[in-house]
């Protein structure tokens, strides 16, 4: 794969256009998850409180005193700087697509983990990255600097599609990555033992981490559009093969993989955690926008 591929001029200005086009709503989703559950002394207001004896005299409200006699503390949010880590599966399967003139899903992810990190930094967030597949390949250290974005792509444009999917293995691993709770987003087709990936995600959520899903498939994948009778192999395990007519068994099929996909919403749903399902014949940078509107009434 070639770094170029990533951040050719097309892709920047797609991202860029995004970026004019979701101004409010990214810097309105960057904002809000840069709200602080604790109470410091910063730049952004809150509320009042009463004074108690020890409270620093020099946050007293003196407006508020001069018209009840009473003395009040202003309460300021604490304003934090986002840590965003993304978690892409570079598994065997991710490297399925059916179009010869597409993308392939790893591809895909790779686009939309470019324009998130695009909007991190420009957001002077920091932002770093996981490859995984049975285990962790690569880490880059969240960082807020302009450099961090041709690193994180190039380090995804060297990726090689080799191994099965372990999510328990990789997601345990991630989580002694993670010096502090932030936003982690995993990009994945799922394809897996979603029991394992649910114990991680799970985890993950109970140390106070703001989890995204970006659930990729093929659009082949949803739809079975062969025609012909063919011998389907598991791109996880390649031994597991079927022979099959597609016609015969097309809507028993979109049922199962329309049922998966929805299972993976539901579980994600009830650990809060934001599920998008994509495939790959969606524009990315409009699956981006998508997410940021859904986001915004998701917070």
């Amino acid at each position: 794969m070639s770094l170029a591929r990533y951040l050719k001029p097309e892709v920047i200005q797609k991202i860029a256009r995004l970026d004019i086009q979701a101004k409010c709503i990214v810097e309105g989703f960057l904002s809000g998850l840069h709200r602080s559950p604790f109470h410091g002394f910063s730049t952004e207001f809150s509320e009042h409180r009463k004074y108690v004896e020890g409270d620093d005299v020099k946050y007293i409200d003196w407006n508020v005193y001069g018209k009840t006699e009473r003395y009040y503390i202003k309460k300021y949010e604490a304003q934090t700087n986002l840590e965003c880590m993304l978690l892409v599966d570079i598994s065997k399967s991710m490297a399925y697509r059916y179009d010869e003139d597409g993308v392939s899903k790893l591809d895909y992810a790779i686009y939309l983990a470019a324009a998130l990190s695009y909007l991190m930094i420009k957001q002077q967030d920091a932002v770093g990255l996981v490859t995984f597949d049975n285990d962790l390949r690569a880490y880059i250290r969240p960082q807020s600097k302009r450099k961090q974005l041709s690193a994180i792509v190039g380090q995804l444009a060297a990726a090689k599609t080799a191994e099965p999917t372990s999510f328990t293995a990789s997601l345990a691993k991630i989580g002694g990555l993670l010096r502090h709770r932030g936003l982690v987003v995993i990009l994945s087709d799922f394809l897996g033992d979603l029991d394992g990936m649910f114990a991680g995600l799970e985890e993950l959520r109970y140390r106070g981490n703001d989890v995204i899903v970006f659930h990729i498939l093929d659009r082949a994948e949803l739809d079975l559009p062969f025609r012909e009778s063919a011998l389907f192999v598991d791109t996880e395990s390649p031994d597991n093969r079927v022979a099959a007519e597609p016609d015969r068994i097309r809507q028993l099929y979109q049922e199962e993989i329309q049922s998966f996909v929805s299972d993976v919403g539901d579980r994600c749903l009830a650990l809060r955690i934001q599920h998008l399902a994509l495939d790959t014949s969606q524009a990315f940078d409009a699956a981006l926008h998508q997410f940021l509107q859904e986001r915004k009434s998701f917070c």
